[in-house]
């Protein structure tokens, strides 16, 4: 089933990316900006991802602490990890979006400090894991940390919409193939993701189990 739905993530993100570069391919305006226009059918899935990635984090830490079953530890741990990576994808392709347009690789707007703290508090997690050995105060304090953490998704939501921000607060689009290439898009990462997530979790209950067994 795993490897079913691996080959499903894959297919529907390369048929998104087909689809996005031809069908859905947005037309260039008087710049001539059109690759750095497309960029956006890997930024947004990506930022919804990262978002989806914090608020697993979220349930796992509430759900750490009311029941202290290592499972949600566990899948904590994972969906931090893969948050990074979406976080990585969201801000460099943002970046690469900002430079033609704006003229700037990066400014201190409230859409853009916020958008990196997203990675800045995914690392703070991990190096937060990596450096207490206890197990269960390790996955108390990363419990508490993961739920803290959440509250950074809505300000990266709110900051463009809810003050004057360099970064637009939607995307527009005039096709509805171009709706379709997102919204595909965004299937395919949310997917790949999930998927990430799972095989993570595996990895971390198979080293727990095999260091239990070498203790004993």
């Amino acid at each position: 089933m795993r490897r079913f739905l691996y080959a499903l993530a894959l297919a529907v993100i390369l048929g998104s990316t087909w689809l996005a570069l031809t069908l859905g391919e947005v037309t260039p305006d008087q710049s001539g900006l059109t690759v750095e226009k497309n960029i956006v059918y890997f930024h947004v899935p990506s930022a919804v991802c990262t978002a989806l990635c914090f608020g697993v984090l979220l349930v796992a830490g509430i759900s750490y602490l009311a029941t202290g079953a290592a499972k949600w530890d566990y899948l904590g741990a994972a969906s931090a990890e893969v948050a990074l990576v979406f976080a990585t994808v969201l801000n460099v392709t943002g970046s690469i979006f900002a430079r033609p347009y704006w003229n700037t690789w990066w400014t201190p707007s409230p859409r853009l400090v916020s958008s990196a703290m997203l990675w800045f508090l995914c690392a703070a997690y991990l190096i937060l894991r990596g450096n207490i050995e206890d197990a269960r105060r390790r996955a108390r304090i990363c419990a508490v940390f993961g739920i803290i953490a959440f509250l950074d998704v809505p300000m990266v939501f709110l900051a463009a919409r809810m003050t004057r921000d360099i970064h637009i607060s939607n995307v527009r689009f005039e096709t509805l193939w171009q709706v379709v290439s997102l919204g595909l898009s965004i299937l395919g990462i949310v997917l790949l993701g999930g998927l990430l997530i799972d095989l993570k979790v595996g990895i971390l209950k198979c080293r727990t189990r095999l260091e239990s067994e070498l203790g004993h």
